[in-house]
């Protein structure tokens, strides 16, 4: 691909053979391309199956915003975001949806699969992450039952700029002050370290009918080896006093350790242990678990 992008810039450059519009077309396709490889399987029919399985998965999952049940989050059935990690479990594919109150996100969810270590069809699996400031109550399958006892901190991002008056310019603002933070991984199965990119685009972009939230969006990080989210950042401008003031909060989407960092000084951390294993963590915002195998 470097070499491709090498010629298409020559011939930009000379204005030969092709006309320069149309040099510029190709070579922004061929940028997109390395930057973000296609998110598809090879067979196309399987993954317009497996998009309607993810979405059938996504509409099963009811969750309410206060113990007695009356107040359901909504769920969003467009995905967000569809990824693929071509290296791990012999090739994973998924879809990201977002569950909301007011405009607000509460629970970013990812519905996956890949083929069976045992060679005996296809394992789909689930993975949560309340996002939402207060405890959430899920309902649904007993045996994966998923039960925060928490909601997700903000803290205050230092020395951010005052959140601007129009929604386009605090869109310019967040994406500058994501760019503000970086993260890794290390595995805990061989300790090997993983840098995180930022993707471009946030998953989410929200204003919210909800007083103490002005604006806000949830980033994603992923790995070289895949288009996967390992760590969600979430960035909003929150009424704190007289004033509102940008906050983060960074939630796992992964069975790695995670670490993020503000400009270079650690600010968040998720070490797998006892009480963090893979299929949940302490306060159980967070929940990984194979939900069936099907049919390949």
């Amino acid at each position: 691909m470097s070499g491709t992008l090498s010629l298409l810039r020559c011939l930009v450059a000379s204005r030969a053979g092709l006309s320069a519009a149309i040099l510029g077309i190709l070579l922004a396709m061929a940028t997109r391309s390395w930057a973000e490889p296609p998110a598809e399987p090879a067979d196309e029919n399987q993954s317009k199956r497996l998009l309607e399985m993810y979405l059938t998965d996504a509409r099963a999952l009811t969750v309410y915003g206060d113990a007695g049940h009356q107040h359901k989050l909504g769920l969003r059935e467009k995905p967000v975001y569809i990824w693929q990690n071509r290296i791990r479990s012999d090739g994973q594919y998924g879809a990201v949806y977002v569950w909301t109150d007011r405009g607000c996100p509460e629970i970013v969810g990812t519905i996956f699969s890949n083929p069976n270590p045992r060679g005996d069809g296809r394992s789909v699996l689930h993975e949560f992450h309340a996002v939402s400031s207060r405890v959430l109550y899920p309902v649904g399958d007993p045996q994966n039952i998923w039960s925060p006892r928490q909601g997700i901190e903000r803290q205050p991002i230092a020395d951010a700029p005052q959140p601007a008056e129009s929604p386009k310019s605090r869109l310019v603002q967040l994406r500058s002050l994501a760019r503000d933070f970086s993260a890794h991984s290390i595995s805990p199965y061989d300790d090997s370290r993983w840098e995180l990119r930022l993707l471009p685009q946030p998953l989410y972009r929200y204003e919210s009918s909800d007083p103490d939230v002005v604006d806000g969006a949830v980033f994603a990080y992923v790995t070289s080896a895949g288009t996967d989210p390992e760590v969600l950042l979430l960035l909003e401008a929150r009424r704190s006093g007289e004033k509102p003031q940008w906050q983060f909060a960074a939630a796992r989407f992964s069975d790695f350790n995670l670490f993020v960092e503000y400009k270079g000084n650690q600010v968040w951390q998720a070490l797998r242990d006892d009480a963090n294993p893979w299929g949940y963590n302490k306060e159980r915002t967070y929940r990984l678990y194979t939900d069936r195998i099907i049919e390949e």
